[in-house]
């Protein structure tokens, strides 16, 4: 009677032991899945912050110059591609390579 609730036990602990592995598993693609989704949707604001503050050079309505110029600091991520794509507009192989961050 021992060995069968000795048995019973350790089979209990074996089926509670891979449910948590599974379930930490599950939990950490979870997680990784929600940050990833985070940081495109923070890119997406990103772009579209940047579309609202400097619309006007793509034909929007540009916001009040004092709100404009108080967000400028905020700005310079977005101004440095900007330049950067203007430099690069004409030349699609320093394009490509502006987009690998080369120097």
């Amino acid at each position: 009677m021992q060995t069968n609730n000795l048995k019973m036990n350790n089979l209990l602990k074996k089926i509670k032991n891979i449910f948590k592995h599974h379930w930490r598993l599950y939990d950490e693609v979870a997680r990784e899945t929600a940050v990833e989704t985070l940081e495109v949707e923070l890119g997406e604001m990103e772009n579209i912050f940047g579309l609202l503050v400097l619309g006007s050079f793509v034909g929007l309505p540009a916001p009040p110059m004092a709100i404009t110029l108080d967000l400028l600091p905020e700005m310079e991520k977005h101004l440095k591609i900007m330049l950067n794509k203007v430099d690069t507009a004409n030349e699609p192989i320093s394009d490509l390579l502006s987009v690998f961050d080369v120097s």
